[in-house]
């Protein structure tokens, strides 16, 4: 089958060529990718499980300049021909294929992050110098017997060599960022000195490989950092007080062997298992404590004798339930006008709170008997320019109550001859007495995210949905160890 633009529009039927940023031809038999170059935005390309061969099968794809990200896994690809093209490639996967050998044309993409090559047929590794930028290397499953220094690889953090046949662990000591080395499955019989200088290590499996003195361990006392450790298979593993010296070698550590060992873990599981008794001994209590509510609903006829709930309770119940809605509701209402009065008043000097209540003793003022009076007059003073309110308060605060009351007659011609007083005059305002204290602009208390630094391959498989468990890089499980 032959991989086209019309094979690309069946698939994605709503989307338009030239919008489409990701295509998963998977398991489709293809075994030639004609000119898709129609596909202009294409950043993931997924061609894993299909019959591509050569450079000629993949011809089609030259012209794709946004591409990011190939999966080429399980085809049948022997070497790197026709990989010159991809040159703005972050992640290329080419593992379960053919490879042979590492032709020069990998040297072309200069902007690789991860290299994947599980799985195949090499039996050394070659032209990845020139890859600067490359943070993750997995050659696990081949036939590789010796790893070069990889001095030039300074962005190395994650490299994965196990299941070959390599005697020795490379040399590392130039990969200061290197956090994840995975060499199980070898022949590896000592760690040497120079992994000391990779102090950013935190996981290291050695497993199934023939380390059988202390000696040869001895280098892991530096990796400060290293928290989860495996030998598991070495027969240094086998030997007496194992667990208690490895962990006096490594503090650090909090996974040995693939079982956790850090001390807040084993203080939970120890819990846990003195608390058996105790977790049980609350199960049996909360099942006598259901059997009990269940006879006394009986015998109150709540319950009939199959154990359902009668309908007369049920009804009622769901009475009480529409009631506590219609209450809820009318407290949240009275919770939003409390709010919203509180905004309001919130901003209202002392002052003017102590006006309001000096003014109901004030002589001024009418008596309480004549209301619609009593509105008017309080809708007059609102009215009146700040000026006129901060004399006011001062006429309030300064005057003596008097103590017996006055005619209605008398205090009215007063009280309008005070407010035309005072009308006649201005003063300066202060915050205090217009009320308005400052104003906070809570606009620019913009949250703002915490950049970290994300693996590429992880970030690359989490920009979109995966259809497939296959999607992506193609990277399982099996490829790390």
């Amino acid at each position: 089958m032959k991989l086209t633009t019309k094979v690309i529009s069946e698939i994605y039927k709503d989307k338009p060529l030239e919008s489409l940023k990701e295509v998963n031809v998977s398991r489709k038999e293809i075994d030639q990718i004609q000119d898709i170059s129609a596909c202009k935005q294409l950043r993931k390309l997924i061609l894993s499980h299909n019959d591509l061969e050569g450079e000629k099968s993949i011809a089609g794809l030259k012209d794709l300049d946004e591409m990011i990200l190939l999966n080429l896994s399980n085809n049948k690809f022997k070497d790197f021909t026709g990989f010159q093209h991809f040159q703005k490639l972050n992640v290329l996967n080419v593992s379960h294929n053919e490879l042979i050998h590492m032709s020069p044309h990998i040297t072309r993409l200069k902007q690789l992050k991860a290299l994947i090559l599980n799985n195949n047929n090499l039996l050394e590794i070659e032209n990845i110098e020139p890859l600067l930028q490359l943070n993750t290397l997995v050659i696990s499953h081949n036939k590789i017997d010796t790893v070069p220094r990889l001095s030039s690889l300074a962005e190395l953090t994650k490299l994965s060599a196990a299941h070959n046949q390599l005697a020795q662990v490379p040399d590392l000591s130039h990969n200061p960022l290197l956090k994840e080395i995975r060499l199980n499955d070898n022949k590896i019989t000592e760690i040497p000195e120079t992994l000391r200088k990779c102090s950013a290590i935190e996981i290291m499996d050695f497993g199934n490989n023939g380390i059988t003195d202390w000696k040869d361990v001895a280098p892991l006392g530096s990796l400060l950092k290293l928290h989860s450790l495996n030998l598991k298979g070495n027969p240094l593993s086998k030997k007496k007080d194992y667990i208690e010296k490895i962990l006096d070698l490594v503090p650090s550590l909090r996974i040995l062997d693939g079982e956790r060992f850090d001390p807040k873990f084993l203080e939970r599981k120890k819990k846990q298992r003195e608390n058996v008794n105790i977790v049980e001994k609350k199960q049996r209590m909360k099942r006598m404590k259901l059997q009990k509510e269940k006879k006394e609903k009986r015998a109150n006829g709540e319950m009939d004798g199959d154990g359902d709930i009668n309908m007369t309770e049920a009804t009622t119940a769901i009475d009480d339930k529409e009631k506590l809605k219609v209450k809820g509701t009318d407290i949240a209402k009275i919770k939003s006008k409390r709010s919203a009065t509180k905004t309001v008043t919130s901003d209202e000097p002392a002052l003017k709170k102590k006006r309001k209540v000096d003014d109901e003793k004030d002589m001024f003022f009418i008596k309480p008997e004549d209301k619609p009076i009593i509105e008017k007059k309080v809708k007059v003073v609102k009215a009146v320019p700040a000026t006129k309110k901060a004399l006011a308060k001062k006429d309030t605060i300064t005057k003596p109550a008097v103590k017996e009351p006055v005619p209605a007659e008398a205090s009215s011609p007063i009280a309008n001859a005070a407010i035309a007083a005072v009308s006649t005059i201005a003063t300066p305002q202060t915050k205090a007495q217009t009320g308005v204290v400052g104003v906070i602009d809570k606009s620019k208390k913009v949250k703002t995210a915490n950049k970290k630094p994300t693996d590429i391959v992880a970030a690359l498989e989490t920009e979109s949905k995966k259809e497939e468990s296959n999607t992506g890089t193609g990277l399982d499980v099996g490829g790390w160890d």
